[in-house]
């Protein structure tokens, strides 16, 4: 189990989100911060196949561009997914392919991809 609580980085600004609940497959940390809320879900499922899935939520009022006195709730979300089978593949082998993609996901390619470049 990962540490309660956990810590994550926006911004360049550590937030420390408590955990709120859990339980054999998944733990939920969450923290509002002035309104902000941030929402981190981590999951395993082990079946037919296997995934583990990191998800990261953030929850903020923001400006309505159709009536610009008033605010909006938006949310955006970062997941992060390992799917493997469960023969053929080792744990050891999905980490090196998670850890493939987390180096390719550099802070430029992250902003590329989100200004729709493939």
């Amino acid at each position: 189990m990962f540490a309660d609580p956990t810590s994550v980085t926006y911004a360049t600004v550590a937030k420390s989100l408590a955990r709120i609940g859990s339980t054999d497959t998944q733990s939920e940390y969450k923290l509002n911060d002035s309104g902000v809320v941030y929402d981190l879900i981590l999951s395993h499922q082990f079946s037919k196949r296997n995934r583990v899935v990191a998800r990261l939520r953030r929850d903020a009022a923001v400006t309505d561009p159709l009536v610009p006195a008033q605010n909006i709730l938006a949310s955006m979300t970062a997941s992060f997914t390992i799917d493997f089978p469960t023969t053929g593949y080792t744990v050891a082998d999905a980490q090196n392919l998670g850890n493939a993609l987390t180096a390719f996901l550099t802070s430029g390619n992250i902003l590329k991809l989100a200004n729709g470049e493939t």
